[in-house]
């Protein structure tokens, strides 16, 4: 966790971009309670602006804050995550028929620059590089579809799913088939087909939702990690 340092935006903004950063990047885990003594001890600033912070993070949905209890981190069950996917498949094939039109040669050259120099053998450090390029591509397809309250929709749920995203990336030899999904999606956007833009987005995170589900029944089954107590329990 970084310092706040000296800036434009208030204490109580640079404290939510700071928590948020580190929440996503799952240096808090989910389940995890969030102590603001201790957060504002590591942030060199006060408990106001750190209860700031996690009451606009709690109503983003990745903190939740239960009375004479505290604040936690938000954990996701298998429910939910198949909620998430459910919702983003019909969110980002939206997207893709939307910015099938509007793909020109300097994005299309952006979407192919996000696959290109992944091969195997995959090492744990290209892992955490292919999962940002992944995020580059899908970005660059929900902005194309400019309909802002789309994208702000995906967004948001973006964040949502990186927070268990590095858990699940890149097991099963998800990675190689992924990447030969995102290269058969760039042809699509080639032909300029609405339909089959969405169809293969549609397709593509049905099989990313598929091989998360798995993974994480794996993940949740292993004992060196075992779930956070549910609310009930807390």
């Amino acid at each position: 966790m970084q310092k706040i340092q000296q800036s434009n935006l208030s204490l109580g903004n640079q404290a939510y971009q700071e928590l948020k950063r580190i929440i996503l990047g799952r240096q808090i885990s989910p389940g995890e309670k969030l102590n603001e003594n201790e957060l504002a001890l590591a942030l060199g600033i006060s408990r106001t602006p750190v209860r700031e912070a996690i009451n606009r993070l709690e109503k983003e949905g990745l903190v939740e804050i239960f009375p004479q209890r505290g604040a936690f981190v938000v954990q996701f069950s298998a429910k939910d995550v198949f909620e998430l996917f459910l919702i983003r498949e019909n969110l980002e094939g939206l997207a893709a028929y939307l910015a099938a039109e509007r793909m020109d040669e300097k994005n299309r050259a952006k979407l192919e620059s996000c696959v290109q120099g992944f091969e195997e053998p995959f090492s744990e450090k290209d892992v955490e590089r292919y999962s940002r390029e992944d995020f580059k591509f899908h970005q660059t397809i929900v902005s194309l579809s400019e309909a802002k309250r789309l994208i702000n929709l995906i967004t948001s749920l973006h964040d949502h799913i990186r927070m268990f995203r590095l858990t699940t990336v890149g097991l099963s030899g998800r990675m190689k088939t992924s990447l030969a999904e995102h290269k058969e999606m760039i042809e699509s956007f080639r032909k300029k087909d609405p339909e089959e833009c969405e169809r293969k987005m549609r397709q593509h995170i049905r099989n990313v939702r598929d091989g998360v589900m798995e993974n994480i029944k794996i993940f949740l089954s292993d004992g060196r990690k075992q779930p956070s107590k549910n609310k009930e329990e807390r």
